[in-house]
């Protein structure tokens, strides 16, 4: 194929260079209020950074247990190597009655108690749960939250009370007011844990002072549904954590409009059975810098596949601190509440306007009727996924600009920093546009993120053939060709490679990193902020095929098709607005830099290996028709 063909249709940016420059001129004036607002983003980020490490107390109380010490005790030993907070659950029935501050009962053995009194079989079911308080209004709370007014009997002389169904380990007790003022006392910020269930009344009543954060233990937010203005009005004292990875009930409503921080934690088997302590610090220092989480919540080693539990949650603990403080952050209390950045209206608009001059220029980019019929998809998509909202025109940014540098510029060597500088510029207005406490906090995550990664490299496809050919030739061609090992073996890779692209995405993705990969991404982290993967090799393909024009098309395009993929890549880094524009801009650079260099190094491996290749072919071919029988021979 060659791009000379006189059958190739020129697109309206090649016929009217003037309106395309025109445009780039306007999307020059719309840069000014996105970056005003990506400053005041900036400046707000750049604040003093501050981390909040607490442990989860049942774990704590389970490895003081096996270690026969105490867990107060415990706590303090701790607390020397840096933890500074401790996680106390709301008491239910059932721990209730374990520390002594309840006696509990199921009705079944209700009977039996009665049976050895010599007292009247109690007129309840086999599995009511019965209650009564040991300590003076230990059962306080179980009476004024419950949907359901139990009802009372007489038992050994004692008046109890009676909730229908075994609810030992589900109703919510109230918080055990003497745990939390020892461990107040000893010096621990406490973050507490609500508990939901079905009907819970006077939601928040008794959350104690003494706390600084609100993290709801479960899959639900403490109140959810029917309670979640009581929940917001008594939460604005506090900070309520969002558990990353871990979607509540209830949490998108209640996070909107209480202040906020993000809390990362991992599941207690796993921790032991696969994480070892420096493997932990890595992973919370990466969230800290790259995902604004400042909540660490511990659980302590309960188990010794990977070594002794008491050392190593000392290096856990310990080796987080050092960890953050290197990086400079400040370990302690959160002291400021919530993401304040509120973006102005008027700016955001002026950069919405930005997002639709990308995509004019998109549609410009295709022969004719093409380039509209693109364009009008992308904005339908934006409007399905996102509705009519500034998400859409994020979403819209976000597959747009990745596409615009190869597909308008000259393919020079100098196409992959024009294709990334106006991929920045899409990342501007995607962080002008898409930015607010929701977004940063990631009570709203970006909607359409897998088509960020799809989108683009198919429209670069898409581009690259209507550039080389008119689509009806191209379905004349198609449709008597024949097909080949080498054609399969190639479509193959390409499906296995976006197929790679979607299920790689996301922090907890379908298909993990190698043990290769990680260990490379460690080297990194030690380095500078770790670049992704996707451009350190999409930016070398995309240099192999800008330094190597004469390469056949059929060679050089799914090359720049990788380059799309590594600038889609670029605008997906600015989409995860809890990132901190810095780092994503720091990340975007150093893949920049690390691909070029790779890919200079790739380009004359790449040609020596072609020359050999073709050398190796050429003798083949030459030593094929030597043995050939000559033409003129004739049979005797």
């Amino acid at each position: 194929m060659n791009t000379t063909d006189a059958r190739r249709p020129l697109s309206p940016a090649e016929r009217r260079p003037a309106l395309v420059r025109g445009l780039f001129a306007l999307l020059a004036l719309t840069l000014v209020p996105a970056l005003l607002l990506v400053g005041e983003r900036v400046a707000g980020e750049s604040a003093e950074r501050r981390v909040a490490i607490v442990m989860d107390e049942i774990a704590l109380a389970e490895q003081a247990a096996y270690l026969g010490r105490d867990v107060l005790e415990l706590g303090r030993h701790y607390q020397a190597l840096g933890l500074g907070g401790i996680a106390l659950y709301e008491d239910t029935i059932e721990t209730a009655a374990i520390k002594g501050r309840l006696a509990a009962l199921l009705g079944r053995e209700a009977y039996a108690v009665a049976a050895a009194l010599g007292e009247p079989r109690p007129a309840v079911a086999a599995d009511t749960t019965l209650v009564r308080p040991l300590e003076p209004g230990a059962a306080d709370r179980l009476l004024s939250n419950s949907g359901v007014v139990p009802t009372t009997l007489t038992l050994a002389g004692e008046t109890w009370y009676a909730w229908p169904g075994d609810t030992f380990r589900t109703r919510p007790a109230g918080a055990d007011r003497g745990q939390v003022e020892a461990w107040h006392a000893a010096g621990f910020e406490i973050a507490y844990r609500p508990r939901n269930f079905p009907g819970l009344q006077d939601v928040g009543a008794d959350y104690p002072a003494e706390a600084r954060y609100l993290i709801y233990a479960g899959l639900q937010v403490a109140g959810h549904p029917a309670a979640l203005g009581q929940v917001i009005d008594v939460s604005q004292d506090y900070l309520t954590a969002i558990i990353e990875g871990t979607p509540q009930d209830g949490m998108p409503v209640v996070a909107g409009r209480v202040p906020t921080a993000r809390l990362l934690t991992f599941n207690q088997d796993y921790l032991n059975q696969r994480l070892r302590p420096a493997e932990v610090v890595e992973k919370y220092l990466l969230a800290a810098n790259e995902r604004n989480v400042t909540i660490f919540y511990l659980r302590p080693y309960t188990e010794e596949q990977l070594g002794d539990m008491l050392t190593n949650t000392e290096e856990l603990v310990s080796g987080l601190r050092r960890a953050l403080e290197r990086e400079g952050f400040v370990v302690g209390g959160l002291t400021q509440l919530d993401v304040d950045y509120v973006p102005n209206a008027a700016l955001r608009a002026g950069a919405g306007i930005g997002v639709v001059v990308g995509l004019v220029l998109l549609a410009l980019a295709f022969p004719a009727p093409w380039g509209l019929l693109a364009a009008a998809a992308l904005a339908l998509l934006a409007l399905v996924v996102a509705g009519a909202s500034w998400a859409a025109l994020a979403l819209v940014s976000a597959i747009v600009f990745p596409v615009l540098g190869f597909a308008l510029l000259r393919h020079t060597g100098w196409a992959l920093l024009g294709a990334t500088l106006l991929s920045l510029v899409g990342a501007a207005l995607l962080v002008a546009v898409g930015s607010d406490r929701a977004s940063m906090l990631a009570i709203e995550p970006f909607a359409g993120v897998a088509a960020t990664l799809v989108l683009p490299p198919a429209l670069m496809a898409l581009q690259l053939l209507l550039r080389w050919r008119r689509p009806a030739t191209w379905v004349r061609s198609l449709w008597g060709y024949r097909v080949r090992l080498g054609d399969v073996a190639v479509a193959v890779v390409v499906a296995g490679v976006l197929a790679l692209v979607v299920i790689r995405r996301g922090n907890f993705p379908i298909l993990g990193a190698s043990e290769a990969e990680l260990a490379l991404r460690s080297a990194l982290n030690e380095l500078f902020v770790r670049p992704r993967f996707k451009e350190l090799i999409g930016h070398p393909l995309a240099v192999l095929a800008l330094l190597n024009p004469r390469w056949p098309a059929w060679a050089t395009g799914p090359l720049i098709v990788a380059g799309v993929i590594a600038q889609a890549s670029i605008l997906n880094s600015f989409s995860h607005y809890h990132t901190p524009v810095m780092i994503s801009l720091q990340r975007t650079l150093i893949a920049l830099a690390l691909g070029v260099a790779i890919g200079l190094v790739l380009v004359p491996l790449a040609r020596t290996a072609v020359t050999l290749v073709r050398r190796w072919l050429n003798a083949d071919a030459e030593a094929e028709a030597a043995h050939a029988p000559s033409s003129d021979s004739s049979d005797t």
